[in-house]
């Protein structure tokens, strides 16, 4: 008994087979949705914490400044403070007193000599060492 290959056999699709790829194709599409969901929810978190960050410095500066404020506030009557103050930020003087402002010249910066200054220098003494010898 031959086999005969070339002969089509036809395939009996049951609706067993039909389901168990209807409900393969569904959990692919499931699976990648909540994937797709879980990488936008790690976003979201990275954001919101950088957020928080922000604002935990904003309240940080706010209360710096609060404090400083306080401060300037319970020295409102102190005589030494408000002087201070006309002298730093009024540029308030007393009668007989000159502004003395000090200008230091720029720094110079040490320019690093080439390399081919170097060599050329190396060179010439050389030079001058072989003329010496003749």
């Amino acid at each position: 008994m031959v086999a005969d290959f070339n002969k089509k056999q036809k395939r009996d699709f049951s609706g067993k087979d039909i389901a168990f790829q209807i409900a393969g194709i569904l959990f692919v599409i499931i699976f990648g949705v909540l994937f797709y969901s879980d990488i936008k929810m790690d976003q979201k978190k990275k954001e919101l914490a950088a957020e928080i960050v922000n604002y935990q410095k904003q309240i940080a500066d706010i209360k710096k400044s609060n404090q400083t404020l306080k401060d300037e506030i319970a020295n409102s009557n102190n005589s030494d403070y408000i002087e201070k103050i006309a002298y730093e930020q009024l540029g308030e003087q007393k009668p007989g007193e000159k502004e003395v402002i000090f200008v230091t010249p720029p720094k110079k910066t040490e320019t690093a000599i080439k390399p081919e200054i170097q060599w050329t220098g190396w060179l010439s003494g050389v030079w001058q060492w072989i003329k010496s010898k003749f």
